[in-house]
């Protein structure tokens, strides 16, 4: 069986490194790896948004592990919340005691005496009924506002799953300076050495591997038991396909789509995404992972302090972060040019005194026209039509986009590992 990947990020090369068929991955861009890029300018790498290695499944971090062998650093996470112009470590329920003492009183007794009743069926709702008032008002709120840059009260309930609730005991123990962590399974990661997280993607190519660049799906048709795709200029022939590119995209591709679907893919809301690199000539972005930031006067909702991760990644005497800002049309930050948007950033982190203008050295942008999957409240019912009809077609969707779910790389590696097994064990044409 002949299986094409049409998409060529972390989890469709992933896919091919697992598959035993023959393959071949078309991918639009001039080089693999999708989210999992990592850029380089004037000795300093940044990747697309904070990139880590963990997972809750043991067979994940095996083949990680085998993958990147002596290419790989293990870290402690050291991510910070910056609130009220003090740093509070994550996740903000787990350090109460570092707010003021009114600021802690009022998360404490939020939380302990939450008047939330009723039925739960957005973000804003989960919040209130999970944390109370006060951690909701002051943090989680004001932050998923930011990252998603729509109403929380707009959210759907389909990734809460992802939010550890905290229990009670440790909630009242930060609150009285008792130290506690959260989110156990993302305490440690992993990190490669060299080469930004884009050396996951190299590790997943190998001799077998047979990758076309430079080449995007602009069609996709059935033609009796096979499948015969349209791509930079070429015809290909498949006896199954795997979309791992953006749904909206993917879509295009396909003749005589149904209305009810094609108005359940326009409805799927995503957000676009700026990274913005910020190099200092000195050492002081070098002690954090990640700092979250949920004054809405800021325009990043997160900075990554890069030379923590990987020293490779930064020149001798210096360090960088960068600053990940949501965007989408209309929003007022969407249209600002590159210049504008780095003036921007580089005044509100010194305004918040995270560094100082003066030190800056290397600035750099890149666009990221998809970056998260919105779980919108109508999302359930959109993604239903969509997923019902690609499997009518008999064609599988596996990656963040392909899926539309936000999921981390883990999550990529993993589904593209059961999907190849799957793959592996059928035989002939035009597989379902």
């Amino acid at each position: 069986m002949r299986i094409g990947i049409l998409g060529g990020g972390i989890t469709g090369v992933a896919l091919q490194n697992r598959l035993r068929h023959e393959s071949l991955v078309l991918e639009a861009s001039e080089k693999p790896g999708g989210l999992c890029r990592t850029y380089f300018k004037d000795g300093f790498g940044y990747d697309i948004g904070g990139h880590i290695l963990f997972s809750k499944h043991q067979h994940v971090n095996e083949f990680v592990d085998e993958l990147l062998t002596d290419n790989l650093n293990r870290c402690k996470r050291a991510n910070q919340i910056l609130f009220g112009g003090k740093y509070v470590k994550y996740p903000f329920e787990n350090d109460l005691a570092s707010l003021d003492p009114e600021d802690t009183y009022d998360c404490l007794l939020g939380y302990l005496r939450n008047p939330f009743s009723g039925e739960v069926t957005n973000l804003e709702e989960w919040s209130y009924s999970t944390f109370g008032e006060g951690i909701s008002d002051k943090y989680f709120l004001p932050y998923n506002a930011k990252i998603w840059n729509i109403a929380p009260s707009e959210l759907g309930l389909d990734f809460v799953e992802r939010i550890p609730k905290p229990p009670m005991e440790d909630v009242v123990r930060s609150a009285l300076g008792i130290e506690t962590e959260g989110y156990l399974h993302q305490l440690y990661f992993r990190y490669p050495t060299r080469g930004g997280a884009e050396a996951m993607v190299h590790a997943l190519i190998d001799d077998d591997s047979e990758i076309v660049c430079n080449s995007a799906v602009t069609s996709i048709r059935r033609h009796g038991e096979h499948w015969h795709v349209s791509s930079g200029g070429e015809e290909h022939e498949f006896d199954h396909v795997v979309v791992s590119f953006p749904i909206h995209d993917a879509i295009k591709c396909f003749e005589n789509v149904p209305e009810e679907v094609q108005n359940a893919i326009d409805d799927l809301r995503y957000n676009s995404m700026r990274v913005v690199l910020v190099a200092v000539d000195n050492e002081s972005l070098m002690d954090k992972s990640a700092v979250y930031i949920p004054d809405p006067s800021v325009v990043m909702h997160r900075v990554c302090y890069m030379g923590f991760f990987s020293q490779e990644l930064v020149r001798p005497g210096t360090s960088s972060l960068i600053a990940e800002i949501t965007t989408n049309p209309g929003d007022g930050v969407h249209e600002l040019t590159d210049e504008e948007l780095t003036a921007r950033v580089i005044a509100d982190a010194e305004r918040i005194g995270i560094l100082k203008a003066d030190d800056v050295i290397v600035t750099d942008v890149h666009r990221v026209p998809y970056a998260y999957p919105v779980y919108t409240l109508s999302y359930r019912r959109n993604i239903a039509i969509v997923r019902r009809y690609f499997e009518e077609l008999g064609v599988d969707l596996c990656g963040r986009f392909a899926e539309f779910e936000y999921i981390n790389s883990d999550a990529c590696l993993n589904r593209a590992m059961k999907l190849a097994d799957r793959l592996n064990g059928q035989n002939g044409a035009a597989a379902a």
